[in-house]
Parts: structure tokens; sequence; C-alpha cells
């Protein structure tokens, strides 16, 4: 079976497919719904199990959710049952699910394509469905491995990219002089965008003196002082892998003005409306003091859209903890573990994230509580 998958999942990432916008079959079922529900309040593997019954008898929902809902807690039973839960009919529920939905397929789990043509292809498609945040994983992936000679994405100006990749990406192909990267610059600063701000700055400070004579012949407007500082500072914190913590209000606010309405700022936003409905614009500065940008481990746990509203998701305890828990594990080193809860109280970052909205910072000591 999985040797006539594998032409079908390469045909289906490669061949224009309607989007799939609607709810995928079986959401509807009242065992799905049970299950999924169930899921969002608890590690319930008993709730797992009930999914791949479902998948197992043709529920399509409960099949495309199954790689990812298995990622939200360990299993921690024994290999060939966790083995058995990850198979139907001996075939990979991960193939499946990318068989019979076209998104999954160009995910792939976030694998590297081994010919980049073919991930920028992947990554493409899910701007196109409305699932930026996996399409950015995708996207830098084809950063990082890019040849120095590929060209820029067809419509890259105005492609639906977290602004520090879409920067980066352009900041390297006007430092190699590409004529092509300089009128995307211009339309940047036009129309005030931060990346371009960030790649004026980047450029101008950098490359051993030589990066002024590259964007000499740019036309800037009377703020450009005002906004090259504010790139400088967006780019600072938006190109770092660590950058310090907490993050500086100057800086929060640079966030919250240029980023926060944008696409891939969505689960916070749907978080603190839901979560702090007293003051949710608080609760998205607190968010930016502790991590700046949302963090790349949110990716892979968020459902797919057509499975599940990011409002209705992060509305949810699992929400609560996709979103919060690993980011500050990685970010601020803490142990999740209950003993150390008490470490995550004493950070500086979460102390600053307190002072801003207190509401949000009671939400990420809770996200650090196993769900039971």
């Amino acid at each position: 079976m999985l040797k006539i998958l594998r032409p079908l999942l390469v045909a289906l990432a490669l061949c224009p497919l309607p989007v799939m916008a609607d709810p995928l079959a079986g959401s509807d079922d009242p065992a799905y719904a049970a299950a999924i529900a169930r899921l969002l309040q608890a590690d319930d593997r008993a709730a797992i199990a009930a999914l791949h019954d479902l998948a197992t008898t043709g529920n399509t929902s409960a099949l495309v959710a199954l790689p990812i809902v298995e990622s939200w807690f360990s299993l921690g039973d024994a290999l060939k049952d966790r083995l058995a839960l990850r198979q139907i009919d001996g075939a990979w529920v991960s193939d499946l699910a990318a068989a019979a939905y076209k998104p999954a397929a160009l995910w792939q789990g976030g694998a590297i394509s081994p010919l980049m043509r073919d991930q920028l292809s992947r990554a493409l498609w899910l701007y196109e469905l409305g699932e930026e945040l996996k399409a950015d994983a995708l996207l830098q992936g084809w950063f990082n491995h890019m040849p120095d000679a590929a060209p820029l994405p067809e419509g890259f100006a105005d492609l639906a990219a977290a602004a520090w990749l879409k920067a980066v990406i352009l900041e390297q192909h006007v430092a190699r002089g590409d004529r092509k990267a300089l009128p995307v610059l211009q339309y940047w600063l036009d129309r005030d965008r931060i990346e371009g701000w960030m790649v004026l700055a980047a450029v101008g400070d950098h490359y051993d003196g030589h990066g002024k004579p590259m964007i000499s012949g740019l036309t800037l407007g009377a703020n450009t002082g005002l906004r090259l500082a504010e790139g400088r500072k967006a780019r600072r914190l938006l190109w770092q892998e660590e950058p310090p913590a907490p993050v500086p209000p100057e800086t929060v606010q640079i966030i919250m003005t240029e980023l926060m309405p944008r696409r891939q700022f969505a689960p916070v936003r749907a978080y603190c409306e839901t979560h702090c409905q007293d003051d949710p614009p608080a609760c998205e500065a607190a968010y930016v003091t502790i991590f700046g940008q949302p963090y790349h481990t949110v990716t892979p746990e968020t459902p797919w859209a057509a499975l599940m509203s990011a409002a209705n998701f992060f509305a949810s305890a699992r929400g609560e903890q996709v979103l919060l828990a690993t980011p500050l594990i990685h970010r601020l080193g803490i142990d999740r573990d209950d003993g150390y809860h008490g470490a995550l109280e004493d950070n500086p970052a979460w102390i600053a994230a307190n002072k801003v909205d207190a509401c949000f910072a009671n939400g990420a000591l809770r996200a650090l509580q196993p769900l039971r």
C-alpha cells in the first residue's frame, strides 16, 4: 500500500488542487467531537485510541487529526502499542492522512525536500491554503538550504510570510547584487513595512562597508531615521535564536504595532481574546515581553484550519499549553516538573510580563502543569 501512496503524495504536493476551506468529512460525528473535546482538556490516551478507531472506519477528520494530536503528550506505552496507533492495516497514519488531505501532503511533518524547488513549492502552496505557520517553517527550510543562485519566489513582495523571514531572505539577495531585490525593497519602503526597514538597516550596517552603495539608489522619506532605528531593533530581536529576555518595552511596542496584527500572531491574539478578555492587548504585550514572536515549536502541534479554528483551539487548555509550555521550557529553561514550577516566578522575563499583564502571567504558570 505504501508503494502506491508515495507517487500519490508527490502528485498531491506538486499539482494544483482546490483549496480545502470547508470542514473535513467526519467532523460532525459525535464520537469524533467527543474525543477531540477530551483531548483539548486532558492527556487522554483513550481518546486517541477512539480517534484511531474512527480513522480505521473511514472518518477523514480523525485520520488527519491523529498525527497532530499524538504530538500533544507522551503516550507512554510499549513500542508495539505506539506503533499500532500510528498504523492502519500496515500503512502509516501520517501517509494516509497526507493522501486524504492536501495540506498534510504538502507539510509532510515539516520534512525537508531533497530538491529545494519542491521545498519552495510546498511552502508557497501552504500560503495559498491559509496555513501560514507551517508555510513559514518550510520557507525557512528552503532559505537555510537554498543555493546562492536561487531566485526570489514569485509574488515574494506580498507573500504572507513572517516579516523577519522575508527580511532575511531579501537581505541576502540585496547583498549579492540581485537586480530584482531592490525593487522589492523599494516596494516595502514605499508602504512603510517593517521588513523593509529591517533590510535597509541590516544592509547599511553590515557587509564591511559595502552595504550603503547597494542601496544608494533607493527613494527614502522624511521619517527614515526613526524607521531605520525601529527596523534595527526589530532585526536584533527577531533574527536571534535566543534573544535576551525580557524584551525591552520599546521593542515590544514596535512588535505590537507592526507585527501583532499579522497572521503569524493569530494564535496569540486568539489566546488573549479568550483567556484575558478584560484586556487582550495587555495580554499580547506580556506575551511579546517573554517571547518576542511565536515560537517555532507551536507550529507542528497546531491543528489544521479545516479541523478547528485557531480561536477554538487556543481557547482550550490544550491550546494554552501548546502556545506557552514548550516555548517557556526552551526559551527560559524552565523545568516542567511540578517541583520546579516556582522557577518561572523567579524568572526576570516572567516578572516583567506579570507587570504588563497578570492574567497572561498566570496563564504561563498554568501551562506548565500537565493536563491530567
